[in-house]
């Protein structure tokens, strides 16, 4: 997985996980780190493999799960709803990365929609995918904040908890 590495590596990727990192060092919730996006990603890519989506590569899963968190700062930062600022940064990692603009195309639809869902817009499979594997990364259920959480609620039924 070529490209996945590259996004791994790459220094605009390293430094909005430090930036999600330094604004959550506080935060008795949910964190946004690598382990976070790697759990995402891995979960994106076994629901696509259960929906026998084979058109989306696991490199395209993969890379949606790793970047779909990475403009949360600015959302502390209150520049509004992280999933829009994620695609945008992501735009230039995935090009560099080496992604087909096509690939590009579907997998920043997949982080700007991985949050709300409107009935009205069309969601692809990587998106219903990723935003499945984001609420069910979630362990809400052993959370000590969950009492706290404004999703909690939303999340343990959205998912299901376990699938």
């Amino acid at each position: 997985m070529e490209k996945v590495n590259r996004i791994i590596f790459d220094d605009q990727y390293r430094l909005c996980l430090l930036k999600n990192k330094v604004l959550e060092e506080d935060r008795s919730f949910c964190h946004h780190n690598f382990e976070h996006l790697l759990t995402v990603a891995r979960l994106t890519y076994l629901l696509l493999l259960e929906k026998e989506c084979r058109f989306i590569s696991k490199e395209m899963a993969y890379s949606a799960g790793l970047l779909h968190d990475i403009g949360r700062w600015k959302e502390y930062q209150g520049e509004g709803d992280h999933a829009g600022h994620s695609a945008a940064l992501a735009e230039s990692i995935l090009e560099r990365a080496g992604f087909k603009p096509s690939e590009q195309k579907l997998i920043l639809k997949a982080i700007a929609q991985h949050r709300h869902h409107n009935p009205d817009e069309h969601r692809s499979p990587l998106s219903e995918a990723l935003a499945k594997a984001d609420d069910l990364a979630r362990l809400c259920f052993s959370c000590t904040a969950q009492k706290e959480c404004r999703n909690a609620d939303r999340r343990s039924h959205r998912s299901g908890l376990l699938y």
